[in-house]
């Protein structure tokens, strides 16, 4: 049975697609800005020992492919441990959107290949392995360059708001795009647009629509429903926001992230009063 990954069909079962092994291939990302370069960090966790020994005889590596749609820059850089060298690149060979791909690849041709964690549909079978081929697939990654992350860290880096043209209909969030968008009755968002435009009370406007919004993002970012999202923009910055700023609590996290909007909107309210007595 071919196996499917990005359109490509494998003879041979691989870790990682599909469900063909009892084991599992994982890869945890970071990325950081340091003078002028981009500084990609990679821990491998794999689970398979019969694909770890395949390793340490150098006869399988670990792979990353980085691929940069804005500058056409792609390249793959190859490793025999688990936490490899740190990867840098120069800021100006990647721009805006950078997507990665995490790969166990044979370094020779495997006449006979089995594995002792192949699921019960491929115990007993053998297959021919050429140089090169995928043995494992660790998963897809996402990050944006050229950007700080202080400037990421503003809510309009991942959310911003829009109407779907409703009369009256309760607020809700749409995750399709690379921002989330909190969706308001027409009535509500012509009331936003002027509160915004006049610089009314901006503080309050956090606390009564963007509180409330980011709080569900959080909590459905924690759910298993939000994987079909991982490839979004406001996926990656959202994940970096909460483990700043992680707490028990959904709500809680949500208020560390917008620096605390209650305590701000009530400050705003009680010096308004005084200025107008």
């Amino acid at each position: 049975m071919p196996m499917n990954y990005n359109n490509r069909a494998y003879p041979h079962p691989v870790l990682g697609i599909a469900n063909n092994f009892n084991d599992t291939f994982e890869v945890n990302l970071k990325v950081s800005t340091d003078k002028g370069k981009i500084r990609i960090s990679i821990e491998y966790s794999l689970s398979n020992k019969d694909l770890y020994k395949f390793i340490k005889s150098r006869q399988a590596i670990f792979c990353v492919q980085i691929y940069c749609k804005g500058t056409l820059y792609r390249e793959v850089f190859k490793s025999y441990k688990s936490l490899p060298e740190i990867i840098e690149i120069p800021s100006t060979r990647l721009h805006e959107q950078v997507d990665t791909d995490f790969f166990i690849c044979s370094c020779e041709e495997i006449p006979d290949y089995t594995n002792s964690e192949f699921s019960d549909v491929y115990k007993g079978h053998t297959f021919l392995i050429e140089k090169g081929d995928i043995l494992a697939y660790g998963g897809k990654g996402v990050f944006y360059a050229n950007k700080s992350f202080e400037e990421l860290k503003s809510v309009s880096a991942f959310m911003n708001i829009d109407t779907d043209n409703k009369k009256k209909v309760p607020m809700y969030n749409n995750y399709d795009s690379d921002k989330i968008t909190i969706m308001l009755s027409k009535e509500d968002y012509e009331l936003y647009q002027i509160i915004v435009k006049e610089k009314i009370s901006i503080d309050t406007l956090h606390s009564s629509i963007v509180l409330p919004a980011l709080s569900e993002v959080v909590r459905f970012h924690q759910s298993d429903e939000s994987n079909e999202y991982s490839d979004k923009k406001w996926y990656m910055l959202l994940e970096r926001l909460i483990d700043e700023n992680k707490t028990d609590d959904p709500l809680q996290t949500t208020q560390k992230i917008l620096n605390l909007p209650i305590n701000r909107s009530f400050n705003s309210m009680y010096y308004y009063e005084m200025i107008n007595r």
